[in-house]
């Protein structure tokens, strides 16, 4: 194989390039003409809106990044350089177009198509002797596919850029049209190069001295290698430039293959390229190829040394250190538990130091200040009310209904229930009205007795030893008492049925029962007749 000086191309436009790269200039890290968007907080919104991060915060390995877009296309066009026997150069042109997918941060596959023209030429006839004034041109078409590594994201010191470098190298296939002209000067043909030339042997040629034409069409596996600057245009665009050789293993593709000592072994050609691409795969802003993997390692580390400060911290004094802490502004002296959230007795969503009602019903819907929603205002919870709108200063039994005060009806009345606490016979204060309600409309009806149901007896089973009988007869006491001190009902209008006792031994019910017996009519003085005056 033969050293030519054009082959020293490739390690020229490197390394210009490479210091291109490196005199780019740093980004800012704030908004502005060179703002990078990979330089911004990973959480932009304070963690809340994960779905515009680029999740390199929360990945599970240094090097991926899971919400970032990995896919990009493009298309690009450039000139071609033919390296070979027929080694002035002669430009051509290609164009090509791509897919690619980042696998992570710094390494991704490309599948390339490129078509064009390679081009060459050759003046002089040493050391062939015979191809004067050789000139030829071949269509090509290549298909393959590079391991593609960016560099330019990679810094232990400097900040994201908006320019990079990268290397890629691949393997595919490639045909073949190529036609060569040049003016013949081979005294005989057939047979052995240098026997015909020097020895005259073979046939005489019979196009010494005239312009012929060869032709040669073939396929061959070829090995693509080569880098690129690549420059970051926003969320969709990139645009950039590659330099790649492609070596091939013939020495067909110039038609130039004499089998002597001086000739080239394999030609090559090169492509410069300038391209455009589209950035996909997620809805994300960040692309994998504008993330530094290096930046996540520190990321991480970061993040492990503020937690283990956690451990040590309590920003608000409550005793649970911040590691721990949900919640780590609760304000000075407010109980909390062990994991920092102030303490809840009801659950209700409101903490106790704030909670109106710390002990509402469960599950109850509450206000802000953690009252059970009362929405008529009659002091009966929404959850227990049986008529959540009754009118404004309305009488309401225990269930929240509307008592009716029937003035004048005494003989079809019905009385709301009381309900005890379980073991005990205190009048609760919610029930006060029930008792009101009960004296009134006895007053209003003194003919009529008042019946109580519930009792399992009279006063003397609150002796009994028996649980429910002292219970019970404590319960009726607790209510004729009250009907008697508070109300001014006279003992003898209040009768005790045991035989109308409810199924729910926390519950008294009550009814009119037959009139009371009237008082006894005076007995009339029977008036005697005059007796007659006698005349004297």
């Amino acid at each position: 194989m033969q050293f030519n000086s054009k082959t020293g191309i490739s390690a020229g436009i490197f390394l210009g390039l490479a210091a291109t790269v490196i005199a780019q200039p740093y980004y800012k890290q704030k908004p502005g003409a060179n703002y990078h968007e990979a330089a911004m907080e990973k959480w932009p919104s304070g963690k809340t809106e994960k779905k515009k991060d680029s999740g390199q915060f929360s990945v599970t390995s240094y090097f991926v990044d899971r919400r970032a877009k990995q896919w990009s296309v493009g298309l690009g066009a450039g000139s071609t350089q033919f390296f070979g026997d027929a080694d002035k150069i002669q430009p051509g042109w290609h164009a090509k177009a791509f897919a690619k997918y980042s696998i992570s941060q710094t390494f991704g596959l490309r599948a390339e198509y490129n078509v064009g023209v390679l081009r060459g030429a050759r003046d002089f006839q040493f050391p062939t002797l015979y191809k004067d004034y050789f000139r030829f041109r071949s269509n090509f078409q290549d298909y393959n596919v590079q391991m593609v590594f960016t560099l330019g994201n990679i810094s232990f010191l400097r900040p994201l850029r908006k320019t990079q470098l990268n290397l890629f190298i691949g393997g595919g296939w490639g045909s073949y049209r190529s036609v060569a002209k040049f003016n013949d000067q081979r005294l005989y043909v057939g047979g052995d190069y240098y026997l015909n030339h020097y020895f005259g042997q073979g046939t005489p040629n019979p196009n010494v001295g005239k312009d012929v034409e060869d032709r040669w069409e073939g396929r061959h596996w070829n090995v693509p290698f080569g880098f690129g600057i690549k420059h970051n245009l926003g969320k969709n665009f990139d645009i950039g430039l590659d330099y790649r050789q492609t070596y091939l293993r013939t020495d067909d593709i110039d038609v130039y293959n004499t089998a002597i000592w001086q000739n080239r072994w394999f030609d090559q050609y090169s492509t410069l390229t300038v391209y455009g691409a589209w950035k996909f795969g997620s809805k994300s802003n960040q692309h994998y190829d504008w993330l530094s993997p290096i930046e996540s390692i520190y990321e991480k580390v970061n993040l492990l040394d503020r937690r283990v400060d956690t451990l040590y911290s309590d920003a608000d004094g409550d005793g649970v250190s911040d590691f721990f802490d949900v919640d780590d502004s609760t304000e000075q002296g407010v109980n909390v538990y062990g994991n920092g959230t102030a303490v809840d007795s009801d659950g209700d969503g409101v903490a106790d130091y704030k909670d109106k009602e710390p002990f509402s019903d469960k599950g109850v819907e509450v206000d802000a200040e953690g009252r059970m929603i009362d929405s008529d205002g009659d002091n009966i919870p929404n959850h227990r009310d049986l008529e959540p709108n009754s009118p404004i200063g309305a009488m309401v039994d225990a269930r929240g209904r509307s008592i009716v005060n029937n003035c004048c009806n005494c003989e079809d009345m019905t009385f709301p229930a009381l309900y005890f606490e379980t073991n005990k016979c205190q009048i609760r204060p919610e029930f006060q009205v029930v008792m009101m309600m009960i004296a009134d409309k006895m007053k209003q009806c003194p003919d009529k007795k008042l019946v109580i149901c519930g009792s399992t007896g009279e006063k003397e089973k609150m002796y009994a030893g028996k649980k429910g009988d002292v219970i019970g007869s404590c319960r009726t006491e607790t209510i004729i008492q009250a009907l008697v001190s508070q109300f001014g009902i006279t003992r003898d209008r209040i009768v005790i049925d045991a035989a109308c006792k409810s199924e729910d031994k926390n519950r008294m019910e009550f009814k009119f029962g037959g009139s009371r017996p009237a008082a006894p009519k005076p007995t009339p003085v029977p008036v005697l007749p005059p007796t007659p005056r006698s005349s004297r």
